[in-house]
């Protein structure tokens, strides 16, 4: 007898594939009347989640029912949110925008840059307690804005003041507060690093700092929106679930949010294409910087070790910043000063 001729034929049953799965998880939770009030990505009340789940007439005739997992119905709810552009993108800070906006540096945005800063005083306070713990800050005690920005320069003190006027909001994930602390760090650590790399190539400092902090700023907004998605459906996610849709989500809500910020055109190809770098156009060196930025950041924060520092100096990226080898070492003598500055900023 043939092999073919031993072998049970099975009834045939319809493959559901990942998207028709989704599409059943929406039928399941009622959402043929699910509208979502532009600017704010609300999903039903856990009640309305339960009553929805449990109606027959809700069950699809074309499939056979899908036991879903919580990850799988937050992923299709924040799918759909997007797909019909309902998910709310976080306000810029008022400041923030206004640090951006200050202009090249020169003595006229200088002073117009301490008295935006000046014009909240908590924020005041925080960008002098930087300035004053800065590594090259002058013998007296930096006192003024003015002084700052003469001491430290227009750049820095802009890139601090954009920073702590960003940070409380990114921060602020409630439930959630220790995740967005630790995405948030990775971002700074890339930014210090964007910043240093710059500085070490004799290229503009300012610009590749910004980058490097919002090159991955769809990871915290995506965790906020994960959140609270899973809260108003009743679902609890494990850690390891909010990272899997952080990572599934983080690069198209990144491009959303810096493009609603009206960000400096760097940034934004930055934060498309600092994976792929080489094919960032005009942005490409900064895109490259950040890349590398982003390695010293899982260096200095995740794996501080020989073998991961030996990767890093022969990565393909960092020669094609022009460093060699031997740069390696001024390089990784600056990680404990990075390291004191970024817990100036946000202590772990």
């Amino acid at each position: 007898m043939a092999v073919r001729d031993s072998v049970m034929t099975l009834p045939q049953v319809p493959t559901i594939h990942a998207h028709q799965k989704f599409a059943t998880a929406f039928i399941f939770l009622g959402f043929d009347a699910f509208n979502c009030p532009r600017g704010a990505p609300q999903v039903m009340g856990a009640a309305a989640v339960k009553r929805a789940m449990q109606d027959p007439s809700n069950q699809p005739s074309n499939y056979p029912p899908v036991a879903l997992d919580n990850c799988e119905i937050v992923h299709g709810l924040l799918e759909r949110c997007l797909a019909s552009d309902e998910l709310a993108v976080p306000l810029l800070p008022e400041v923030a925008i206004r640090v951006v906006r200050a202009g090249p540096e020169d003595s006229a945005n200088a002073e117009q840059l301490a008295d935006i800063i000046n014009a909240d005083p908590a924020l005041t306070m925080y960008v002098l307690r930087i300035a004053r713990s800065a590594a090259k800050r002058p013998a007296s005690p930096i006192g003024t804005l003015p002084h700052a920005v003469a001491w430290l320069g227009f750049d820095e003190v802009a890139n601090i003041a954009f920073t702590l006027a960003l940070q409380g909001k990114m921060l602020d994930v409630k439930g959630q507060q220790h995740k967005a602390r630790r995405l948030w760090r990775h971002s700074l650590a890339s930014a210090l690093w964007s910043r240093q790399l710059a500085h070490m190539l004799a290229r503009e400092t300012g610009m590749c700092y910004l980058c490097g902090l919002l090159h991955n700023i769809g990871k915290v907004v995506t965790l906020a929106a994960v959140h609270d998605l899973a809260q108003r459906a009743g679902k609890k996610l494990a850690s390891e679930e909010y990272d899997r849709l952080i990572e599934t989500f983080h690069r198209h809500i990144g491009a959303r949010v810096v493009t609603a910020w009206a960000l400096p055109p760097p940034v934004l190809a930055v934060t498309a294409q600092w994976e792929a770098y080489a094919s960032a156009g005009a942005a490409r060196f900064e895109s490259n910087v950040v890349h590398v930025a982003h390695a010293l950041a899982d260096f200095t924060l995740l794996e501080s070790t020989p073998l991961a520092r030996d990767l890093l100096v022969t990565d393909p990226a960092y020669r094609d910043l022009g460093l060699t080898p031997a740069d390696g070492e001024p390089l990784f003598d600056s990680a404990a000063a990075i390291n004191a500055e970024l817990d100036r900023y946000l202590a772990p």
